[in-house]
């Protein structure tokens, strides 16, 4: 266990240093993730946003207050997870990472992230999440249901910015969580 946490930390270090990708030329701070190296549930949303970006820390932004609202009364702390991202760094204008961003990143990190934490279960936030890690099409096609893929169970739901572009989404990233 001591041994993983080091790995983990030197991974946190190469994250933060990072110049695989052409994302770290716009970063403020890259975002390695957030939370316990034993966590028992990975969250795994795209992409650090301005806050994010600003603070290096993992949806601390509007969208990590919406989770936290999201939490209120389950009984399930923010600090009960390990809470990351596809990519590490922020894209220029909030945009979707890029095909070649997304691989490098999780080739690079995230894939030995979930190799190192191991958690029972990884929910995946938003299409980039979702599409990268179990290859679906949308998120429609894989919410509501754990899936197990490779040993590993996920649950697939929507990011929860999503609910600052449509409110009516906002009643499905509850629904999501109510899963959990």
């Amino acid at each position: 266990k001591v041994a993983k946490a080091g790995i983990l930390e030197e991974l946190t270090a190469q994250i933060r240093v990072c110049t695989k990708c052409p994302l770290y030329q716009s970063r403020t701070l890259a975002v390695p993730g957030d939370g316990k190296f034993s966590a028992r549930v990975m969250i795994i949303g795209e992409a650090p946003g301005r806050e994010e970006d600003e603070s290096g820390h993992p949806f601390v932004g509007a969208a990590g207050r919406f989770l936290d609202q999201v939490l209120e009364g389950t009984g399930i702390k923010r600090a009960d997870f390990f809470i990351t991202n596809t990519v590490k760094c922020r894209p220029p204008q909030n945009r979707t990472p890029r095909v070649g961003e997304v691989n490098t990143c999780t080739s690079n990190y995230l894939f030995n992230q979930i190799e190192l934490i191991n958690p029972q279960l990884i929910v995946l936030l938003g299409g980039v999440a979702a599409k990268k890690i179990l290859g679906v099409k949308s998120i429609n096609e894989a919410r509501g249901k754990v899936i197990e893929q490779n040993g590993r169970q996920y649950l697939v739901g929507y990011h929860p910015a999503v609910r600052f572009y449509r409110e009516d989404l906002g009643e499905k990233v509850k629904e999501d969580f109510a899963l959990l």
